[in-house]
């Protein structure tokens, strides 16, 4: 789980401050306010671990990737010719990594240190004059107890080359923090707000994604992989398939009745079609045949439900095509899945149903409190600062809710209910 992000010159963001990340995290806030700009941070690092050319040590991007950001120039804030770019992340192990080392202490006696955490801060530092770039600092930082333990990386070039995820530490076992760095993003998984077009058919085969693709295009190769997955185990929690969870959501969401994947008339060509039910009595259609929000959600449910347990998955914009009620389902959704499935959610959203969900679901204790970091940012200048909202664990009130937070809801009412006086009282003969 990834537990804290900081960035300091990225985008709009001159420094954001640690911002605390929980099992289901949800940034609000007015467009261009850099709540996408926290995500794309994570995206960023995701790229460059899994890219290919171990030279670069940040990967941009391109047009398969998650984010495409540019290059540095275009990242930093403000489009400086000069200064420093902090990325920073913390991350909670699955499993508690052993430390033991030695190294040299100031009068050169040899210091012996061992210690176990499940903890450890990624930061990477970029400082830039014009055309020269430098590495000035990747290091991690590991706490056991009160103490922290820096494994500085040893980059012989001062250029941007050099994989810091390889690379040799100074002190510490650096393959192990690499291996934990890597694997930690290979379980970081992101939906963008574009889904793809529904199909008609859907050919399928055999194949078992690996990787989720931002469109949700492999949405229904993923439900086939895991029902044969679960139809061979022996496990009988395995019994339910993938089709019946979303079955029981798009029923609550008010989507659709029924839900399955099944092979067209001939098993040779490998098409499968989507076939659903609006309502126990209506006729099965494709899911070419319903409505957007359905297919916009669809990528949603299946996915929460194929990843891994533990896994990371940043949603972005998830209601952008959903109806108000369908939004607020959302977050009850969410919910389940952090508990069922001990995913990690984060939510870039301007959904006010599925914010309310949320503050209620706190007031009625279905979710601890401290399980839920909302956010709200803003962009002041070109400059982005966020705001930790204050959740009142006991009626579920946001006590520092921020002014005009959905637009000016009260200020259209106020408005309305003048007018209608006014109107009133022209209608109304004098005397």
């Amino acid at each position: 789980m990834i537990t804290h992000i900081r960035m300091k010159n990225f985008k709009s963001w001159a420094d954001s401050g640690e911002v605390k990340l929980a099992p289901l995290t949800g940034f609000f806030g007015t467009n261009s306010s850099g709540k996408s700009s926290l995500l794309q941070m994570l995206l960023l690092l995701k790229q460059s671990a899994e890219h290919s050319i171990t030279e670069e040590i940040l990967f941009f991007g391109d047009e398969t990737s998650p984010v495409n950001l540019g290059n540095l120039s275009e990242v930093v804030h403000g489009h400086r010719q000069k200064g420093s770019l902090k990325l920073e992340f913390g991350g909670k192990l699955e499993t508690p990594i052993s430390i033991d080392y030695s190294y040299p202490d100031e009068s050169g006696l040899i210091k012996q240190v061992s210690f176990t955490t499940d903890r450890f801060t990624f930061d990477l530092t970029i400082v830039w004059n014009r055309d020269v770039v430098a590495v000035d600092n990747i290091h991690y930082l590991l706490k056991s107890g009160d103490d922290e333990y820096k494994a500085q990386v040893d980059i012989n070039s001062k250029k941007i080359q050099g994989d810091p995820l390889r690379a040799k530490s100074m002190n510490l076992p650096k393959n192990q923090l690499s291996f934990e760095f890597e694997n930690l993003f290979s379980h970081v998984y992101y939906l963008g707000p574009t889904r793809v077009h529904p199909q008609r058919l859907y050919h399928w085969q055999g194949t078992h994604p690996k990787k989720i693709d931002q469109s949700g295009s492999e949405a229904i190769d993923a439900v086939l992989s895991a029902g044969v997955r679960k139809l061979k185990s022996s496990n009988r929690e395995d019994a339910t398939l993938i089709e019946d969870r979303i079955s029981e959501w798009l029923q609550k969401m008010d989507l659709a009745h029924s839900f399955r994947v099944i092979p067209t008339s001939s098993l040779d060509d490998q098409n499968y079609e989507v076939r659903l039910q609006k309502s126990p009595s209506s006729a099965e259609v494709t899911l070419a045949d319903i409505g957007y929000g359905l297919a916009d959600v669809l990528p949603m449910l299946v996915y929460c439900y194929y990843v891994e347990e533990g896994s990371t998955l940043i949603l972005e914009q998830p209601g952008i095509h959903l109806h108000p009620k369908v939004q607020s389902e959302l977050a009850d959704f969410f919910i389940e899945v952090v508990d069922e499935r001990k995913l990690q959610i984060l939510v870039e959203s301007h959904s006010e149903h599925l914010l309310t969900r949320l503050q209620r679901r706190i007031a009625e204790k279905q979710i601890p409190e401290e399980n839920v970091a909302l956010y709200f940012c803003r962009n002041n200048d070109g400059a982005s600062t966020i705001e930790k909202l204050e959740v009142d664990g006991e009626s579920g009130d946001i006590k520092n809710w921020p002014e005009n937070f959905f637009g000016d809801v009260m200020g259209d009412m106020f408005a309305m209910t003048d007018k209608q006086v006014e109107t009133i009282a022209e209608t109304e003969p004098e005397g």
